[in-house]
């Protein structure tokens, strides 16, 4: 939506009837609100005069509330889980997967490459099969066969607010690692590793990763299984029923 299609909405007097979002803002997060975004400059009001603003967290609503002084309305926040509907024909068996380790990295809003090179050094000493890729270099079928090839991912991103991409990777039966909490959809198919948001000493995250690979290696995993549990998880009707249920 442009501001000219938002003028039209509050010229009619029905934009109190929008929820706007999810995809709405930040643009970055730590120049929000960026004042030469029209969106972000005139965020207090849009949040004031519509139904409500979407967004994927109680992370995301805090922040933006906070920085744009909107904390009397933080109740017209919508918190939608971000889903996705992606539902392979083919899962790999987790014996017949050969890469060990899928390390994702994004780095959209920090730069943690420095951080990154180093844990990414780290893991190949445990001798484990690791493959690299980045966010914006890959197109969809790459990423689907890594997906199916891999029995774990490190999603190494900072300040995320949806990571769809992260689920449609779950939902190939990965078991994956995240430096944000509210990336956990589930105990059993996620691992919350506080420690990869480490600025100066990656070994404790490194270390905790393999123990937990190690552990679960040992156990005769079903891929399957695990891919079924994350896509009813991540299904876009649990997406409908947040919001009706926020309404």
């Amino acid at each position: 939506m442009n501001e000219n299609d938002f003028k039209k909405l509050v010229k009619n007097k029905i934009i109190n009837k929008y929820i706007l979002g999810p995809n709405f803002v930040p643009s970055n997060w730590f120049l929000f609100p960026n004042q030469e975004n029209w969106i972000e400059r005139k965020f207090s009001e849009i949040l004031n005069i519509t139904k409500g603003i979407a967004v994927h967290s109680n992370r995301v609503s805090n922040y933006l509330a906070k920085r744009t002084k909107s904390t009397k309305n933080i109740r017209k926040f919508k918190i939608i889980r971000a889903c996705t509907n992606l539902n392979p024909k083919r899962i790999n068996s987790f014996k017949k997967r050969k890469i060990d380790i899928l390390f994702f990295e994004k780095y959209a809003d920090l730069n943690r490459r420095k951080q990154g090179e180093k844990l990414l050094s780290l893991l190949k000493e445990a001798n484990k099969n690791i493959v690299s890729v980045k966010y914006g270099e890959y197109n969809k079928e790459m990423i689907q066969n890594l997906a199916n090839d891999s029995k774990f991912i490190i999603y190494f991103s900072f300040y995320d607010t949806g990571a769809i991409g992260l689920k449609e990777i779950q939902n190939y039966g990965v078991i994956s690692f995240s430096l944000q909490k509210d990336l956990i959809i589930d105990n059993e198919t996620c691992f919350y590793i506080p420690e990869l948001e480490s600025t100066d000493d990656m070994i404790p995250a490194s270390n905790k990763i393999i123990k937990i690979i190690e552990k679960i290696s040992e156990k005769n995993l079903n891929s399957q299984l695990i891919a079924k549990r994350n896509q009813l998880i991540n299904h876009c009707k649990n997406t409908l029923k947040d919001l009706c249920d926020s309404l």
